[in-house]
């Protein structure tokens, strides 16, 4: 073979593997383009046919003993419907079956209505049936008794004020005084602190838009007050009660551990915005185990320069996710960003439950199976802080440092760009702070009790669908933050808010307005107080 022969083979070779490169990248591409396209197929027929649920049942063992411990996923069931102890099992001589407490049938017992006032009603008995058959009357012996559940609708009246106007008999000069007027929350506007309580509560807590209390108002009870008027008292009051929202974000700032979540919320007047772009309303929770601080606040724009204005003076732990609107927090004092385990969690659970084989997203479901497991046990034998601590130390800080070996090792074999390989590479990139729980027994796994917080504002927002303004987009995140707080302290928010509203106007110091707090209302003993503005 001559030396042109050879020459020629070999650039020919050169091209071929030139194009056998090309086509390589090009199936890789195309084979990233194909399992994308198939994710988001999958992700659709779930969305439009599957369900929503984000608990994980293993296929490889679907069915779990009847006496085995549960599942321990992260988006199982919620706090209030979990009843099994995980720490225990049943004894073997026990044949009966443990039911969940949401599929037990609950019979209505009058034990579940202790809290409410009760009106004995006395029945007689017929005057034919007083006499005995040898004619000698009857006398009362005792009652049957028996309890039943009665409902009286609202009642809306006018409260006629007559202030009294006294004056010297004589005609002395200046002599005339008049009673002065009940000092009001808000001065100009004519409703009682309970009927603001009753509009604010209907909205925040029973979700109930203002233009459906308008229609209530006019078609149950034959009266009518606007829906503008309405909305100006909501924003009116919301302005009122800013202080106590200031007082409860200093507790919050005080103390070393909070967390923060986001959702979007539509403000259809924002000077320089289309209504349709939406605005972020954040939820931050906080403060001392005796003080939760819930708060909510709405932002439009330059979200990391709000978080870092928001979080001035804080140091400590923040639980967040990782969007990048927070990453510029732990340059701020001290601040410690702990990821979201659950956010990590749900980029790998659509692919395990999607996919046949035993994959790589099915091996991460266990491994965070395993991790949930502990939390629960620790949860349910009520661990302190520093059995936690030394829990996760011992159980589950093994197997982070698996997990972390392994996500390393998995990574090349994945595409990059599909969503396995994005879910493994945002465990890598982010691993710091989704390890963080393990440092300190009082952090959590995930950041899912904010998460709770922030589902009410949502399942809202699908009834008023959105703010008209700017101020009623932050009257709205103030009343939320309020009602919130009240749940969370095991007020009633309609007592709650009907208190301070009446208290409000004789406040004048901060010492005044700290007794409106939700801990200081409760702990203080002003039950009684409670009952009577309502």
């Amino acid at each position: 073979m001559s030396g042109k022969q050879i020459k020629k083979l070999k650039a020919e070779n050169a091209e071929l593997k030139e194009k056998l490169a090309f086509f390589e990248k090009r199936c890789e591409r195309i084979e990233e383009n194909y399992d994308q396209l198939l994710h988001h197929v999958k992700q659709l027929m779930r969305d439009r046919f599957g369900s929503k649920s984000e608990r994980y049942i293993d296929p490889a063992n679907p069915q779990n003993s009847l006496f085995d411990e549960p599942s321990d996923d992260a988006e199982s069931e919620s706090d209030e419907t979990k009843s099994e102890n995980l720490g225990t099992a049943p004894s073997s001589d026990n044949n009966v079956v443990n039911i969940a407490a949401h599929q037990r049938c609950k019979k209505i017992r009058s034990d579940n209505f202790k809290n409410l006032p009760k009106l004995k009603v006395i029945i007689p008995v017929d005057e034919s049936d007083r006499t005995c058959g040898c004619g000698q009357h009857k006398e009362l012996i005792r009652y049957e008794s028996s309890e039943i559940l009665n409902y009286q609708p609202a009642i809306f009246e006018i409260i006629e004020e007559q202030r009294e106007v006294v004056a010297c008999t004589k005609g002395c000069d200046d002599s005339i005084q008049a009673a002065p007027a009940p000092k009001r929350v808000l001065p100009k506007v004519m409703t009682t602190a309970s009927f603001l309580a009753n509009i604010i509560v209907s909205k925040i807590d029973d979700r109930q838009p203002l233009y459906h209390q308008e229609q209530q108002f006019k078609q149950r009870y034959q009266f009518h007050v606007s829906r503008q008027t309405l909305a100006s008292y909501f924003i009116e009051t919301a302005k009122v009660l800013q202080p106590i929202i200031n007082l409860a974000k200093d507790e919050l700032i005080e103390y070393d551990i909070a967390s923060c979540d986001a959702t979007t919320l539509q403000v259809l007047k924002e000077p320089g915005r289309p209504a349709k772009r939406k605005s972020y309303v954040y939820c931050t929770r906080g403060g001392p185990p005796n003080k939760a601080v819930i708060l909510y606040e709405c932002n439009a724009l330059l979200h990391k320069s709000f978080l870092s204005e928001w979080f001035e003076g804080f140091d400590g732990y923040l639980h967040v996710d990782a969007d990048p609107f927070f990453e510029d927090l732990p340059d701020k004092n001290g601040i410690t960003l702990s990821y979201c385990n659950a956010h990590a969690r749900r980029k790998f659970e659509p692919i395990a439950n999607a996919t046949k084989s035993d994959g790589l997203a099915r091996h991460a479901m266990k491994v965070y199976q395993g991790l949930y497991k502990i939390e629960r046990y620790a949860k349910n034998h009520n661990l302190s802080v520093t059995e936690r601590y030394f829990l996760r130390q011992k159980e589950s800080k093994p197997i982070m440092d698996d997990f972390k070996l392994w996500l390393e090792d998995a990574y090349p074999t994945v595409l990059a760009k599909s969503p396995l390989g994005k879910a493994i590479e945002y465990c890598i990139n982010h691993w710091d702070g989704l390890a963080e729980f393990l440092n300190d027994g009082r952090l959590e796994i995930d950041n899912n009790l904010t998460e709770q917080q922030i589902k009410p504002f949502v399942i809202g927002c699908k009834n008023f669908m959105f703010s008209c303004s700017i101020a009623g987009a932050k009257a709205l995140s103030v009343h939320f933050s309020l009602v919130r707080m009240a749940k969370a302290h095991n007020l009633d928010p309609y007592r709650y808010y009907a208190a301070i509203l009446k208290a409000l106007p004789e406040c004048a110091t901060v010492e005044d307005y700290e007794t409106l707090l939700p801990w200081n209302i409760r702990l203080g003993g002003t039950q009684d107080a409670l009952k009577k503005a309502a």
